[in-house]
């Protein structure tokens, strides 16, 4: 499966950033996911923070390392960021020193991950981070899937988590700080010339009492 994920975004990098989130719906995602590091990292402080799956960059104002598995996404990242230290690699062999980063996050790579995975993974990460240091990461909401009764057609997208099964894989490194919501709303339905009036509305569901059933969540841990 990793072949095939490299392959997939090794041929979309170098329109990755202009198909994805040059349009409403990219803008959208990419405002409430950003709206969540800002509230947790700060821009002038990323000398010891990690992106995990940096792709072409987009959150590299927010960490000074980044690494991805995928060499034609490390090369447009490369280019836009030529000072970032950034690396062609894999979560399961990260090839950092122990306790190396004070953060890491990582976003839109959980969900193309089989559940099986996750438990190394998460302890893989916990290696390099130092005590009380912060994963941030997104994967789909199994409780929103489950209520819309959505199955995943191949590997990507394919892979969700429920909050108790969240806390039983990370629990042994990791304790749970938050969880943030994104995409409560069916943004897909929604008018393109008023979707970014929406995001407002979207946000405060997501961090409703409701927030499980968002697509996606944002969850924050803290290293023991």
């Amino acid at each position: 499966m990793k072949t095939e994920i490299t392959q997939y975004y090794d041929k979309l990098a170098l329109k990755y950033d202009k198909d994805r989130f040059a349009n409403s719906y990219g803008n959208y995602i990419d405002n409430q996911e950003k709206s969540i590091l800002k509230k947790y990292l700060n821009k002038n402080d990323t000398t010891k923070n990690l992106d995990i799956a940096c792709g072409t960059g987009r959150f590299l104002k927010y960490a000074d390392y980044g690494i991805d598995i995928s060499q034609e996404m490390v090369a447009v990242s490369k280019n836009k960021f030529p000072t970032k230290n950034i690396s062609i690699g894999d979560i399961e062999y990260l090839p950092y020193e122990k306790a190396f980063f004070k953060n890491v996050f990582s976003f839109h790579l959980f969900m193309h991950l089989e559940f099986k995975q996750l438990k190394n993974i998460f302890k893989e990460v916990s290696e390099v981070v130092e005590k009380n240091g912060l994963f941030i990461f997104d994967i789909p909401s199994k409780r929103r899937r489950t209520f819309t009764k959505y199955k995943a057609s191949s590997w990507h997208g394919g892979n969700q988590v429920n909050l108790t099964e969240l806390k039983d894989l990370t629990s042994e490194h990791w304790d749970l700080v938050a969880f943030h919501g994104i995409g409560f709303l069916p943004i897909h339905l929604i008018p393109k010339r008023i979707r970014k009036y929406m995001i407002l509305w979207d946000n405060v569901l997501s961090n409703s009492i409701f927030k499980e059933m968002s697509s996606h969540i944002i969850y924050v841990l803290k290293r023991k």
